[in-house]
């Protein structure tokens, strides 16, 4: 891609007193043709490389994967609400425009937003949401794919899905499923007559949705970019185009915001934005629910008994991280919960920093002369945030009590490729993910699912009791009690909670941080 005159002028108007044939050539250097009076938004993404872009297999980039690919081209019946940024996110309507729920939580009759078409052209309607949903859950269906509708746990829920009428349509379910509207989110549509066409393979390599953006080309390993969609049935973007680049290491992602060549970056370097801030650059943050832990093999020693994971948790310094390392960039953790959830709980706080503590119980669980353990973490990609440095900080911190860490740096699909495989040699693994969908525990943490032996049968039952609770005081209490229990059980090693750190240039405006890994592109813009 190449950027013309219009970025090339934001680039004169940021750096005062550098040559202007000097910064021109900078601005021309990324690559898509753009008309001058185009708005175009460059992001510098912490993503290693791209997933196929077929619907369900976009999370296999994680949240980042979501919010930058996504969210831009397809849409689900419902999605995320961060309207309000001081409010963790709840639920919000999409391509349904409202919704009924029967007396007994089995039927969910869904009124479709009326005039929505594919980027194809062709009409979304009751008829392309069930042709989606046979597709992800029918193995005899002509595109169905696996690994695709793997993504979707929320519809094992669904017993049968029905066209009522062309702007209706009704889902029944086969047990209650109080998560079932926020997990639809990313439940998204692609276009039945492009898949008839060009199949699996066409929808991995050009996606066609409904969204507020159409994918416009890849660069494999480097960019992908989009248009905006200018027949969107909602609120359109003010945005021209959205550009996203691969930059995994956060010291080039700096640089190119620095240089222009990006107007924003994902995952900004905590020690770089004083001096970002100084250069006329914007910082945004906001705690949200995003747990960054170690996850602690519990069926296995040393991590098998109790004191030593309790152990695990007095031995760091969370505010060392969170406020020196990271620059406040992080919030400390003492518990399962991130103090942004729903179901956070104050009195649940229950480790501080306390070495003293952490070689008691140490000695009294026959560690007197401390343990060797290794530790596999996942150095960049979807909210590993400055994975290195932190767990280099960790390591440092626990062999002061006599615990040495061995860390084995992997990708992000090498740490789920590793633990699906078992027989990592690890006796934790460490990467981050957020709480706020319950549904999707089972992996990290139900008895018998998980992939880090940790089984607490109490835990599963509040877990289960709450999916089916619809009053949502009721469902919350439920889900804090569980979460107590975890940090009872030393689960994890709790260490911080994210604020998703951004930097962005002076000109892109509109944007407001929530309290959610989603974004909303809607209302940004570049201004001259």
């Amino acid at each position: 891609m190449q950027h013309t005159s219009r970025r090339s002028r934001r680039l004169l108007g940021a750096a005062a007193g550098t040559i202007v044939a000097a910064l021109a050539l900078v601005g021309c250097s990324a690559g898509g043709e753009s008309a001058p009076d185009e708005q175009e938004l460059v992001i510098g993404s912490q993503m290693a490389s791209l997933p196929s872009l077929d619907t369900g297999a976009i999370t296999l980039a994680g949240y980042e994967g979501q919010r930058l690919i996504g969210n831009l081209v397809y849409e689900g019946l419902t999605k995320r609400d961060v309207s309000d940024p001081d409010a963790a996110a709840g639920v919000a309507p999409a391509l349904a425009e409202s919704w009924e729920i029967s007396d007994d939580g089995l039927t969910y009759t869904f009124a479709l937003q009326e005039g929505v078409t594919f980027h194809d052209g062709t009409d979304f309607d009751a008829d392309a949401v069930v042709y989606n949903v046979n597709r992800y859950t029918d193995e005899n269906d002509p595109h169905y794919d696996a690994a695709v509708g793997t993504y979707y746990a929320v519809l094992a829920y669904v017993e049968s899905v029905e066209a009522v009428d062309d702007s209706t349509v009704a889902f029944t379910l086969n047990e209650p499923f109080a998560f079932f509207l926020a997990d639809l989110y990313n439940v998204y549509f692609a276009s039945p007559e492009s898949l008839d066409a060009d199949g699996n393979e066409g929808q991995a390599k050009n996606p066609v949705g409904t969204g507020p953006f159409v994918f416009d080309e890849l660069t494999e390993n480097q960019s992908i970019s989009f248009t905006r969609n200018d027949d969107y049935w909602g609120e359109a973007a003010e945005l021209d185009r959205i550009s996203v680049e691969l930059i995994p290491d956060p010291a080039a992602r700096t640089a190119a915001l620095r240089s222009g060549r990006v107007d924003w970056i994902e995952a900004a370097l905590p020690d770089d934005l004083a001096s970002l801030e100084d250069a006329g650059f914007v910082s945004t943050g906001n705690p949200f629910d995003w747990e960054w832990s170690w996850q602690l093999f519990t069926d296995v020693a040393p991590f098998d008994d109790i004191r030593v994971r309790q152990a695990m948790n007095y031995a760091i310094d969370r505010e060392a991280i969170a406020n020196d390392l990271l620059h406040g960039t992080a919030v400390p953790a003492y518990q399962f919960f991130a103090e942004a959830s729903l179901y956070y709980d104050e009195a649940d706080d229950l480790y501080s920093y306390d070495p003293e503590m952490a070689r008691s119980l140490l000695a009294e669980a026959g560690y007197a002369d401390g343990l060797d353990i290794t530790v596999g973490y996942i150095t960049a990609g979807s909210g590993a945030m400055q994975a290195k440095a932190m767990n280099e900080a960790l390591q440092s911190q626990l062999a002061e009590v006599g615990i040495n860490v061995t860390l084995d740096p992997v990708d992000f699909s090498g740490m789920y490729a590793a633990l699906g495989e078992g027989n990592t040699g690890w006796n934790a693994a460490n990467q981050a993910f957020s709480l706020e969908q319950p549904s999707s525990w089972s992996w990290s943490m139900l008895c018998g699912t998980n992939y880090f032996g940790y089984c607490n049968e109490e835990f599963d039952a509040l877990h289960a009791e709450a999916l089916v609770t619809s009053d949502d005081a009721e469902r919350a209490a439920l889900l804090t009690e569980a979460g107590r229990l975890q940090t009872e059980d030393a689960g994890w090693m709790y260490v911080v909670n994210d604020t998703a750190p951004r930097a962005m240039a002076s000109y892109v405006k509109g944007f407001e941080q929530p309290k959610s890994w989603w974004i909303d592109f809607t209302n940004v813009s570049i201004e001259e």
